[in-house]
């Protein structure tokens, strides 16, 4: 057995399941993740019965066992929405930023695609979305937990033809305007070859910005998703410092290859408990959420030993 593994599977997987829910749903997947009120947060993607998605808060004092409100967040359309579509959010990632919460989140805009929502909470009871949304088409938006350069910074992953995208870095003087986009140079390897997409905030180490990612490669029977681990260059993210090869977790688990998405393992938010122990909050083939662990330095460690990039 390899004792070696960057990211261990919680045996209590799945920690959310339809099943479990408060309410009648479909599934239950794709989390931001936070600390809050000195608990764990989560602001989980519902799709009910109507196969419309919701957002719901569950909140934890341990990490592992949530109890979540029955009732879905309320949460104002956009301006953009209020004019061309109400809008399908999804997909919400968290972060802490000079005192307010920042939510960003895909948004699903007919006729055009995919665009980047993003809002704005204080108690995440009452929310204030940004009036516009981005260009499509566009998904997979985190905010960067400190300003850089003077500048906001994000993740986001522009879709292109023919292999629907990479990270993208990005800046902003007001989290309104964005420019100077960088696309950031990951190794490519067997298990990306279509896209690769931030999943959690990233974290900031001495050795730099620690960003866990999803990306997929296609086999003869669907899309599968894996997670990877980078180290982006502090003062200038789109320089990936340190990449391995290698993934860190790979849909194996039945509650991983059997649901919604077969074959899927999605991080959307990860927390450092007080013990250190990092919680990256994942789904399982769209269908229930799970927990796997590590610690930042062990993260780190594993980035720098196993570099592609060196």
């Amino acid at each position: 057995m390899n004792h070696d593994l960057p990211l261990i599977r919680h045996p209590a997987n799945p920690i959310l399941t339809p099943e479990q829910m408060p309410f009648r749903c479909y599934t239950v997947f794709n989390a931001g993740a936070t600390i809050f009120n000195n608990q764990v947060l989560l602001l989980l993607r519902v799709e009910k019965c109507d196969r419309e998605s919701y957002f719901h808060v569950a909140t934890s004092d341990d990490g592992l066992h949530f109890t979540v409100n029955p009732e879905p967040i309320h949460y104002p359309l956009s301006e953009t929405e209020k004019r061309f579509h109400k809008g399908h959010r999804f997909d919400m990632r968290i972060t802490l930023l000079e005192g307010t919460y920042y939510v960003c989140h895909a948004n699903w805009l007919d006729p055009w695609g995919c665009c980047i929502g993003m809002a704005t909470t204080k108690d995440f009871v009452h929310f204030q979305p940004f009036p516009h949304l981005s260009q499509p088409s566009n998904r997979n938006a985190v905010l960067f937990p400190e300003k850089i350069n003077g500048l906001y910074a994000r993740l986001d992953r522009p879709q292109t033809v023919p292999n629907w995208g990479t990270m993208w870095v990005s800046y902003s003087p007001d989290l309104e305007f964005w420019g100077r986009a960088m696309p950031l140079n990951l190794p490519k390897t067997a298990w990306f070859t279509n896209k690769a997409g931030a999943g959690t905030i990233p974290i900031k180490t001495p050795q730099g910005w620690l960003e866990i990612y999803h990306a997929t490669a296609p086999t003869c029977s669907s899309e599968n998703y894996y997670l990877g681990v980078a180290l982006l260059d502090l003062q200038d993210p789109a320089k990936v410092i340190a990449a391995p090869k290698e993934f860190i977790l790979a849909a194996e688990k039945d509650y991983e290859c059997q649901g919604q998405s077969p074959n899927v393992v999605f991080t959307s938010g990860a927390v450092e408990m007080p013990d250190g122990t990092l919680n990256v909050y994942y789904a399982g083939a769209d269908t229930r959420m799970c927990l796997a662990q590590t610690t930042v330095p062990q993260l780190v460690d594993w980035c720098l030993r196993h570099n592609a990039l060196k």
